[in-house]
């Protein structure tokens, strides 16, 4: 016998209340995934910014660069907005008073503490000490376009007399350590996480070696 091609189906099919209801938990279902693969690329954007900061402030003080300021600048305006607010509690100030220190912009924050805290040669002006930032225990906390990072401060910077034949090395007459916790505000602007407040909290700045 030859089966009409019109027969119908004896399958059965998915009423359409049924079908509405399956396509929800596949198209929500592929949103929770797109979701929860985003995340990460996130997080690691922000904490990209803390990480640009900290190479920023290395920067300022990189021996034997003639141009370490400008360099360190560049990198700084471009992870903070021109108007970030900068905050400052330094060792044995009250974390729960208002700040210290405050300064408006990069520009700023680089002229009156970063590039300050740097010895220099005083007949080159060039930095005669290295510094090096260790960041830990990075936390995000995102809602929509905004976010805040906190993470633990471990830096180091030691100071050398130059030796002759190379400014930028010598032997090293101090070492001084600083911990204390880093605090960014951030915001998604045009396309991009920038930063537009940071905290810094320092529980303690010593010298633990020195020559003299």
């Amino acid at each position: 016998m030859t089966l009409s091609p019109f027969k119908r189906s004896t399958r059965p099919f998915l009423p359409l209340a049924g079908l509405s209801i399956a396509l929800m938990l596949v198209f929500g279902l592929s949103s929770a995934v797109a979701s929860a693969a985003e995340n990460p690329r996130i997080k690691n954007e922000i904490v990209d910014l803390m990480l640009c900061y900290a190479e920023g402030a290395d920067t300022f003080g990189e021996p034997g660069n003639p141009n370490a300021f400008t360099e360190g600048l560049e990198i700084y305006e471009g992870c903070f907005t021109e108007d970030a607010v900068f905050n400052l509690w330094p060792a044995g100030t009250d974390f729960n008073e208002a700040p210290p220190v405050t300064v408006v912009g990069p520009l700023a924050w680089a002229e009156n503490i970063v590039d300050p805290a740097v010895p220099r040669d005083p007949d080159t002006g060039l930095s005669i000490s290295r510094g090096q930032h260790m960041l830990s225990n990075f936390m995000v906390d995102r809602t929509g376009r905004t976010a805040t990072l906190t993470a633990y401060l471990n830096a180091t910077r030691t100071i050398f007399d130059p030796n002759p034949a190379n400014p930028a090395s010598g032997t090293v007459t101090n070492v001084s350590v600083a911990n204390g916790t880093y605090t960014l505000y951030v915001e998604k602007v045009r396309g991009k996480w920038v930063v537009n407040q940071l905290d810094l909290k320092l529980i303690s700045l010593a010298d633990y070696f020195s020559v003299d």
